[in-house]
Formats: C-alpha cells, structure tokens, sequence
C-alpha cells in the first residue's frame, strides 16, 4: 500500500517562443519545479532569488512586475508524493 501527500502550491513558468512550443511542457515543468511555493509570493520569491535579501514590498513588486512584463506567469499547482512500494 502507498500513501499519499499532496500539496496544492503555485509555480511560475517562462513564456515559450513558438518554436519552442513542441517543447512547452517540459519548458515549462524544468523551469517550474525549483520555482514550487505554497503561495504566489513564496512562488514569486522563489523566482526572484534575492540570495537571502530582504526586499521591500516595493522592491519586490517591481522585481516581480519585470518578471511579468518578460512573460513569466504564476500557475497553479500540484505536488504528490507517493511513500511505500517502489514499484507503484
């Protein structure tokens, strides 16, 4: 038997150049599984990497505005850990 964890969180992805776009969901799942939060601005904090710096919530919401205007975007997510057989 296998129990199950799951955690609904947020992520943030890149936009994909079209001719990338055969290659959009595994773009978008690198990209996005180091940039996994709880929330949108754990998720946002993530993306940023301030390497340990506290912003202010103005720095913040323009570093997260120039994200944006790149084309970078929040969704939702969700993580499942399975724990027990190896072979579920």
């Amino acid at each position: 038997m296998t129990d199950r964890q799951i955690m609904d969180g947020y992520a943030i992805i890149p936009p994909i150049s079209p001719w990338d776009e055969n290659y959009r969901s595994l773009i978008e799942l690198d990209n996005a599984y180091s940039r996994i939060g709880k929330t949108p601005s754990e998720a946002w904090r993530r993306h940023v990497q301030t390497n340990g710096v506290h912003l202010n919530d103005g720095e913040f919401a323009t570093r997260v505005q120039h994200w944006h205007d790149q084309g970078y975007r929040l969704v939702k997510v969700t993580l499942e850990i399975h724990q027990g057989d190896d072979n579920d």
